[in-house]
């Protein structure tokens, strides 16, 4: 924990948990908060900052939803800035679709234009090790196919779209692969399709591509494959908005 009393200065505002809470995203900026580094306590902080303890509860808290902090727990616990990952975006993704600022239509758009951008990234920066690594999920998922065990854990559905995303290189890349994923599972999860063996025909397509360096065909065939799971993902929705319609009358 940094020990410069300068970072905490008093604010005053009205609501003056809204002013901690951009205090600490403009040290994160400037580099005066690192990832790792634990924030005061919920007591210390408001005295630094010169606000009741629930702003200070409630600065903490907003962060930690929003993504910037995480609590520990234990002798040496708190509040600690995180080290970074997509968590809050995905969970700002998935409350807008909660609240209907954000429909599935959305999301997906938006997760096929992304993947399709880490497609092209990673073209011509993947090595042979990653196109390896790409290789072995395939050859995973395919095999558990063959023998009739085919996963609906739909974390492992996702995992090869992280792996093409890593050998992108580019970590907010990286973030936005796993966010708008993370969403998606959740839909796939509400849906629990039945495995399906054609997706590791297509993903076997787009790898051979990719070690081909053919970064627009293997995109094009990436954004042909997840259009056809948009399609499908919309007929189920609407499927189920009819039956409870039904059921309704």
């Amino acid at each position: 924990m940094s020990n410069d009393d300068s970072l905490f200065q008093p604010v005053r505002t009205r609501r003056g948990f809204e002013a901690v809470c951009d205090r600490i995203r403009d040290q994160l900026m400037s580099g005066e908060l690192k990832p790792g580094d634990q924030l005061p306590g919920e007591r210390e902080l408001a005295e630094r900052f010169g606000i009741g303890r629930a702003a200070a509860r409630d600065a903490l808290r907003s962060l930690e939803v929003s993504g910037v902090v995480e609590a520990r727990k234990g002798i040496q616990g708190g509040f600690f800035i995180k080290s970074g990952g997509s968590g809050g975006l995905a969970q700002t993704v998935q409350d807008m679709v909660s609240l209907a600022q954000a429909s599935l239509e959305n999301v997906m758009e938006a997760r096929t234009e992304i993947i399709c951008v880490a497609i092209r990234l990673a073209c011509p920066r993947a090595t042979d090790e990653e196109f390896d690594a790409i290789q072995r999920d395939i050859d995973l998922h395919t095999d558990l196919f063959r023998l009739g065990r085919a996963s609906r854990n739909t974390q492992s559905v996702i995992e090869f779209y992280r792996i093409i995303a890593l050998a992108t290189h580019n970590p907010l890349v990286l973030m936005m692969v796993d966010a708008l994923s993370e969403v998606y599972r959740a839909m796939l999860a509400s849906v629990d399709p039945r495995p399906n063996k054609d997706i590791m025909v297509v993903r076997q397509r787009v790898l051979d591509l990719m070690r081909q360096r053919d970064a627009q065909a293997a995109s094009d065939a990436m954004a042909a494959h997840l259009r056809r799971v948009t399609e499908y993902l919309v007929s189920e929705r609407d499927k189920k908005s009819k039956r409870a319609g039904s059921r309704s009358t």
